[in-house]
């Protein structure tokens, strides 16, 4: 599956917080973002589904 440009951009943008993270606390703030974005994306999923 393609991601449309603008989520390409944002993964890329992660990817280089990530890759350029140099200790454990950036990358757990990194971690807790991903987290987060998870958690929206998965709750929003799932309340379109449950519109239809």
């Amino acid at each position: 599956m393609s991601l449309p440009l603008h989520f390409q951009f944002e993964k890329l943008r992660l990817q280089g917080a990530i890759q350029h993270a140099s200790d454990m606390d950036e990358l757990k703030e990194v971690a807790g973002q991903l987290l987060d974005l998870y958690f929206m994306q998965k709750a929003a999923t799932e309340r379109v589904i449950s519109e239809k």
